[in-house]
């Protein structure tokens, strides 16, 4: 925090005498300036700190991912780049179970997306679950635009460990860590991306 710093100035002379002269009279001192103190900034407001989920609750403060200008972008750049973006929102529901911010970039024709995540999530904050661990590592194999205003990106992914708790030190679930697999975000571009269909791979 910035702090003012009032300074002084003052002014000494000294009186000059000689023999029988009189003594002058002593010059009179210039009054001393003060600087007005700079008005002190308010303080910038701190973040609450992130908190992840633990048997005792459920994560707190969880940043919501960034809807970067590029995901908007109707290229295959931005279909990339979007892609990215729902994997972290996918990621950020499994924290919070709070579905809003995915669901306005998801089309109710995506079955998977709509039962498996974002009814699944509304389900779990109603009777007040939470999960510690799980979310999905994934990275971006490609993205290309496969007709107008329509995009398919493609997503190498996997889910980690997680148990589930709707009491503090009681699991009601525990979730293996899944192999890698592959899926398919069906995109398509009306004033930004939307996932019209999620596919995964089947397994051999």
């Amino acid at each position: 925090m910035a702090q003012s710093i009032l300074l002084a100035c003052a002014l000494t002379v000294t009186a000059c005498t000689g023999g029988a002269s009189p003594p002058l009279p002593p010059e009179s001192a210039s009054p001393s300036v003060e600087q007005s103190p700079s008005p002190t900034p308010s303080p910038s407001p701190t973040k609450p700190k992130y908190q992840p989920a633990t048997a005792k609750g459920p994560a707190k403060n969880v940043p919501i991912p960034e809807y970067t200008a590029l995901a908007h972008k109707n290229s295959e750049q931005g279909a990339q780049a979007f892609g990215e973006y729902y994997f972290q929102l996918m990621n950020y529901v499994g924290e919070t179970n709070i579905a809003k911010p995915i669901e306005k970039v998801t089309s109710r024709q995506c079955q998977l997306c709509g039962e498996g995540i974002i009814d699944s999530a509304t389900h779990s904050r109603s009777i007040g679950e939470w999960q510690v661990g799980g979310g999905y590592e994934f990275s971006v194999i490609d993205a290309y635009i496969s007709a107008k205003d329509k995009a398919l990106v493609n997503v190498k992914f996997s889910i980690k460990k997680s148990t589930t708790y709707i009491k503090p030190d009681d699991p009601v679930a525990v979730y293996k860590s899944t192999q890698p697999e592959f899926a398919t975000l069906q995109l398509e571009f009306e004033k930004g991306w939307k996932v019209m269909n999620l596919l995964v791979a089947e397994k051999n």
